[in-house]
């Protein structure tokens, strides 16, 4: 059995950092690879894709990512092109995006700036 496969292109495209319930991080992050929080982590996070954080994660600091997913708490500052916030999500501070979505349940409080959508983009 091969945790560590160094031929596997795929893994790149496809595969998930995960920060266990228990874990604590604190620091700068740069990923290419989705992230999904389940534990604390604080700093400046930034990801060319999604990141997420579940029911028992909370995140501080700063995220830059394409879209983010909220089901824990998060206080700071996110800049994305789509943001969730699903049932039981709790946000604090400042959101960029494009595309905002708050499920019944969701709690933002703070402030939000709209990002301009592709104008190349004409229907």
């Amino acid at each position: 059995m091969a945790i560590f496969n160094k031929g596997d292109t795929m893994a790149k495209e496809t595969s998930t950092t995960i920060i266990s319930q228990g874990a604590k991080l604190k620091g700068e992050f740069n990923l290419s690879a989705k992230l999904h929080i389940e534990g604390e982590i604080e700093g400046i996070i930034n990801s060319s894709t999604q990141i997420s954080i579940g029911k028992s994660g909370l995140a501080k600091g700063e995220i830059i990512c394409s879209k983010f997913i909220l089901n824990g708490k998060f206080e700071g500052k996110i800049e994305c092109d789509i943001l969730e916030i699903t049932n039981g999500g709790v946000l604090s501070g400042e959101i960029i995006t494009k595309d905002l979505i708050i499920e019944k349940g969701g709690v933002f409080e703070g402030t939000s700036t709209l990002k301009k959508k592709d104008a190349s983009k004409k229907s």
